[in-house]
């Protein structure tokens, strides 16, 4: 890649990890609590305590906060806090995870790889944007 395109630029990688974050935020709360409550939701939430319809109520609270979270990431574009937020967002649901249900913690396409990489991408965006802010 040509060291002065647009891709190698730390503008496009940066939108990249916000975009990719967003839209994390956005499918897990549409999909698996929404539209398709998901049994592993629930038996977490069942785990926690709550009744089954406790446990439905709570999912659909967390997928609409969720989707409002992919959206502020996207109209908070230039500031660091969704992405503290999110930091520390994905390591307090892995904890949850691992509290409530740590047998999937071993499943396939598992909270640990899911959380552990949109955390990730989140500290990335927070040095892209020191970067973009410097100049660099």
């Amino acid at each position: 890649m040509n060291p002065g395109s647009w891709a190698s630029s730390p503008s496009f990688s940066y939108a990249v990890c916000r975009g990719a974050i967003a839209f994390i935020w956005f499918y897990h709360g549409l999909i698996p609590k929404l539209l398709y409550p998901h049994e592993d939701e629930l038996a977490m939430n069942v785990a926690a305590g709550f009744s089954p319809a406790g446990a439905l109520q709570l999912a659909t609270i967390g997928g609409v906060l969720e989707i409002v979270m992919s959206i502020v990431v996207l109209v908070f574009w230039r500031h660091r806090w969704p992405m503290v937020l999110t930091v520390i967002a994905m390591i307090g649901l892995l904890a949850f995870v691992a509290l409530m249900k740590p047998i999937l913690l071993a499943a396939a396409f598992n909270p640990v790889s899911t959380n552990i990489a949109t955390a990730a991408l989140a500290i990335v965006s927070l040095h892209l944007l020191n970067v973009i802010e410097s100049g660099g």
